[in-house]
């Protein structure tokens, strides 16, 4: 019985083991399939986070793809590029080792009206997409305060050369000037002119004959400045005119690579100083192929090295805008911007324009409202929020026998009065052709508007421009009755671009008309500067010259009809390009001390002029660089800019998709918009038509119905009577 006891209980302790074994097996294998689940777990967002950076790295690759080819082509070419796949649909990243694709979109609808270029590139790695909106810019005039391309007067500048004759040499001084002035110092060209008239080469301007407008240190210039040429620098400490590190020069030194007969600056000295160019120093009419400057960086100011920035040959394009969106004017124009009741206009008198745009002319005009005659010349008022992004060209008069200009092969026949290409005013028939009491004819612009007339002092029998009782030998003027010169001051609301074919006389303050503070004093830290959150920009671009109305008589005086206040301490808010010739004071070297010129914005030329001299006459400089011109631009100036477009700022925007075939609603207003925004100009950027097939909007939404993969941006502007705002819709078509 003991035995059979035991075996019973061994059989029982057997049985409890084998039910430990089996458990313990079965806890084995549950907390194997817990680690198993957890470590799949864990595989699963390592695998999806290696599919995130993928795509991140493909819709980078989508963005170099597309600069590679604006580096090479333009907005336009790159945009109906129908062989870019990418434009399309999706292709590879480029290498062959991944599986990753990008497709990428362009909206270049406001490349020339704001200057901005917004590409979105879409990356996809797996099932994950990421999408970069890249905002593109380029290098221009506008991101200077001041910029020139030859830092010598321009030869016409009335005053600075004599038209008198040099030597015997058979040229005046101001032909001479043209010979051997017109051109970078650096450059090679003629050197010199003998008395015979030979004419002596060499590798540099001619440092004695031609003259120089230097930077001083009673002047302010706030922001980064540029020059094609070599900077001519006051040797005394330059701190508190330029910023440390804002001034460059595109003089090479050995360092950056001179050419073989290259003449360039020495390292560490890229400036002429004064004391260079002083009689005492170097008493040759010309300095010779061997002159270097030379000498220690006294104005603590040395200039940096940039590359050469050029400037466009010409305003043509801006016309081609004005034709397709704008109002052009025709002969002596004069336009008097001012803000009424929180609106915007100007007051526009062109007694040569016979028609116009609709609308140009005037509230309710048809084109032709601004003809005048001489002795009844009208005034209109224009109402600015009818436009958006305005361009308005001032134009030569052409004669009935002129050949057309560019741009004239229209196939709208409404667009043949942008050029008179009809009726023709014989040239010295135009209204604009008055004779004055000095018996001297040339171009007289009489504005029939009270404003505009107050500026002069009682008692003017003509109260227009030019002055009658300015010098009629001025050659400021000129005697050509139909050139396309502008007369323009005021307070402007909106964003404005003024061109011309000829010159742009600034008759007083042209300023943004929301002041950051209005009631500031002349020398204050922000006097004249626009409101940071103003959306108003203007620019202008004059072919010839661009400067301040200063009229003096015969004798050096002031005029007695045209108050000296209206020019003193002036205010601009605007970027100035001046083509051919130079922005500079009239008769800068005569009659009374005008205060400073106040400018926020920017100030670009073809040459260096003055607009003061020392002793008091005419004006002293307190240029800063307006900040908003890096975000806003006016109308179209950057299109004059052949520089490539490249990558400004890049931030990853959500994504929002939708399948090939439906048709997806979205909203176009935010609920923070006031009540009074309103939804305009709904379109598609260029790049995206071929993945749509409708884009419609009601007024608060846009329906897009897709038909192919690929990107699709809907560009529209949210407006209030205060502001409006471009914005986009990114979809991404699978």
């Amino acid at each position: 019985m003991k035995s059979i006891a035991l075996r019973c209980r061994r059989a029982d302790d057997e049985g409890f083991a084998l039910i430990l074994v089996i458990g313990w097996a079965a806890l084995m294998m549950g907390l194997v399939a817990v680690v198993a689940t957890a470590a799949v777990r864990q595989i699963k967002p390592s695998d999806r986070s290696e599919h995130s950076f993928a795509a991140l790295s493909a819709a980078e690759a989508g963005l170099a793809d597309l600069e590679a080819r604006l580096q090479v082509g333009t907005i336009s070419s790159v945009v109906g590029d129908e062989t870019n796949a990418a434009l399309n649909g999706w292709v590879p990243v480029p290498g062959g080792n991944t599986d990753s694709e990008f497709t990428y979109a362009i909206d270049a609808t406001k490349s020339g009206a704001v200057g901005e270029v917004r590409a979105y590139s879409a990356g996809r790695s797996g099932d994950v997409v990421r999408i970069l909106e890249a905002v593109l810019s380029k290098r221009s005039t506008l991101d200077y305060v001041y910029m020139s391309d030859i830092e010598t007067p321009s030869p016409d500048t009335p005053g600075v050369y004599s038209t008198s004759n040099y030597s015997s040499s058979g040229y005046t001084y101001q032909e001479a000037a043209r010979l051997l002035c017109a051109r970078r110092w650096v450059e090679p060209g003629p050197v010199s002119i003998s008395s015979s008239g030979t004419v002596t080469n060499g590798n540099q301007r001619n440092l004695r004959f031609c003259k120089w407008a230097g930077i001083f240190s009673s002047e302010k210039l706030v922001g980064r400045v540029h020059t094609n040429d070599v900077w001519w620098l006051q040797n005394t400490n330059l701190s508190n005119t330029l910023q440390e590190g804002a001034i460059s020069s595109s003089c090479r030194t050995s360092v950056e690579g001179l050419g073989a007969s290259e003449v360039g600056c020495p390292t560490g000295h890229r400036f002429i100083a004064a004391s260079s160019v002083s009689s005492s120093s170097t008493p040759d009419r010309y300095q010779g192929d061997s002159w270097r400057p030379s000498g220690s960086n006294v104005t603590q100011r040395d200039p940096l090295y940039d590359t050469v920035l050029d400037l466009p040959q010409n305003p043509d394009l801006l016309k081609q805008r004005a034709a397709e969106f704008g109002c052009i004017y025709t002969g002596p124009t004069r336009i008097r911007f001012a803000e009424e009741g929180g609106v915007g206009y100007m007051y526009v008198t062109s007694p040569d324009t016979k028609l116009t745009r609709a609308g140009c002319d005037g509230d309710g005009g048809d084109g032709t409202q601004l003809q005048s005659a001489a002795t009844s010349q009208v005034t209109r008022r224009v109402n600015l929020d009818n436009f958006s992004d305005l361009v308005i060209y001032v134009q030569d008069v052409r004669s009935a026998t002129e050949a057309d200009v560019p741009f004239a092969d229209y196939t709208d026949p409404l667009q043949e009065y942008y050029w008179e290409k009809a009726n023709r005013w014989p040239l010295g028939t135009e209204p604009t052709c008055e004779v004055k009491p000095s018996g001297k004819t040339y171009p007289f612009v009489i504005p029939s508007d009270p404003v505009d007339q107050s500026y002069f002092a009682s008692g003017s029998t003509y109260k227009g421009f030019p002055s009658e009782q300015a010098d009629p030998n001025s050659p400021w003027y000129g005697t050509a009755c139909g050139s396309g010169d502008l007369y323009t001051q005021g307070a402007y609301k909106g964003a404005l671009m003024l061109t011309s074919d000829n010159n742009v006389i600034l008759t007083s303050s042209l300023r943004d008309s929301r002041l950051y503070d209005p009631s500031a004093v002349a020398g204050s830290a922000n006097y004249g500067k626009p409101d940071p959150n103003s959306q108003s920009v203007l620019g202008i671009a004059a072919a010839r010259f661009a400067y301040p109305y200063r009229p003096v008589t015969s004798s050096g005086s002031w005029v007695g009809d045209w108050r000296s206040s209206n020019a003193t301490d002036p205010i601009y808010d605007f970027a100035l390009l001046a083509i051919q010739h130079c922005f500079g004071s009239q008769d800068y070297d005569k009659a009374m001390d005008n205060g400073n010129i106040y400018l926020w914005g920017s100030i670009a030329q073809k040459f260096r002029c003055a607009v003061g001299i020392s002793g008091g006459s005419a004006y002293g400089k307190v240029y800063k660089y307006d900040d908003r011109l890096t975000l806003r631009t006016p109308p179209y100036m950057l299109e004059l800019s052949d520089e490539p477009w490249g990558d400004e700022r890049t931030g990853e925007r959500p994504s929002t998709t939708q399948s090939v075939g439906d048709t997806v609603s979205y909203p176009l207003l935010s609920p923070q918009d006031p009540g009074t925004a309103v939804v305009r100009n709904v379109r598609l950027a260029a790049a995206a038509e071929a993945a749509t097939t409708a884009v419609t909007s009601t007024g608060t939404t846009v329906s897009i119905t897709a038909q192919s993969p690929g990107l699709v941006v809907v560009v529209y502007e949210v407006q209030t009577p205060d502001w409006r705002d471009v914005r986009r819709v990114a979809v991404l078509v699978n």
